[in-house]
């Protein structure tokens, strides 16, 4: 497999070829946008590094790699360490967010989590119908909003809120499990129908949270073995429009493209 990593950070590409190197994993470096148009348009790659933090216009090439044939199917990891740049990632809808600083133990823990992604075995994902308490902190304002679940699946959910939410913004998110354990994440919200239920992506940023979501969303699965399942690599996350319960699709992805 390969993996082409867009940065201006020389550690985190030695950290990144390190640990690749553990796993079979080729790591392409560049610094350069104009070489890395050129490569997503010349070669398949199976990952796709794009540093927010060291790159201005790295968040051009998401849509660059999707509007390929050998790479619309690539596995983004953003680093996004600021909150602009972690919005922009939330935004654009990259598959895994790493926040500065990044060590060897977490890039390795998230390569063992997408690997399977990566190598074509595009693991099957559902939503989860689910009522959990969960509390949103805004990010910009530290306001902090207390709401239920509606249903969750690995990185969106839909949820009940007291009040409109504001689309486009950004969220810290504390999920409950029944088990006890807090998942927490950073989202974004992608839809508000205005009448108190709202969607959110998000993105659990340290693998251990991602790995406890996934265990529990897993054992929900077990339990409800007719759920229509979607793929992780196509999500649309925190609609509930399949469920009937959301807002028409228009309402998504164009109005967080405006804002």
């Amino acid at each position: 497999m390969h993996v082409l990593v867009l940065t201006a950070d020389p550690s985190l590409v030695s950290t990144l070829t390190d640990v690749c190197g553990e796993f079979g994993i080729e790591v392409l470096p560049t610094h350069d946008s104009q070489r890395t148009s050129e490569q997503l348009n010349r070669a398949r790659y199976e990952g796709l590094v794009l540093d927010f933090d060291t790159v201005p216009d790295a968040r051009e090439f998401i849509d660059i790699a999707r509007a390929t044939r050998s790479n619309k199917n690539s596995i983004v990891f953003a680093i996004a360490t600021n909150l602009s740049h972690m919005e922009q990632a939330l935004r654009d809808r990259a598959h895994f967010l790493l926040r500065r600083p990044i060590g060897a133990t977490i890039i390795r823990k998230t390569i063992c989590t997408a690997y399977d992604l990566m190598s074509g075995k595009r693991r099957r994902d559902f939503r989860c119908t689910a009522n959990l308490p969960v509390r949103l902190t805004m990010v910009r304002s530290g306001v902090n909003i207390d709401c239920s679940t509606m249903n969750v699946s690995s990185n969106g959910m839909a949820v009940s809120t007291p009040t409109a939410q504001k689309i486009a913004e950004v969220m810290d998110i504390a999920l409950p499990l029944p088990d006890g354990f807090t998942v927490r994440a950073t989202g974004i919200v992608i839809w508000d129908d205005q009448n108190g239920k709202s969607g959110l992506s998000f993105q659990c940023s340290d693998p251990e949270m991602r790995h406890k979501l996934g265990s529990w969303l897993d054992s929900q699965y077990a339990m409800a073995p007719g759920e229509k399942a979607t793929d992780l690599n196509h999500p649309n996350l925190g609609d509930q429009n399949r469920e009937g319960h959301g807002p028409p699709p228009h309402r998504q992805v164009s109005r967080l493209r405006e804002s």
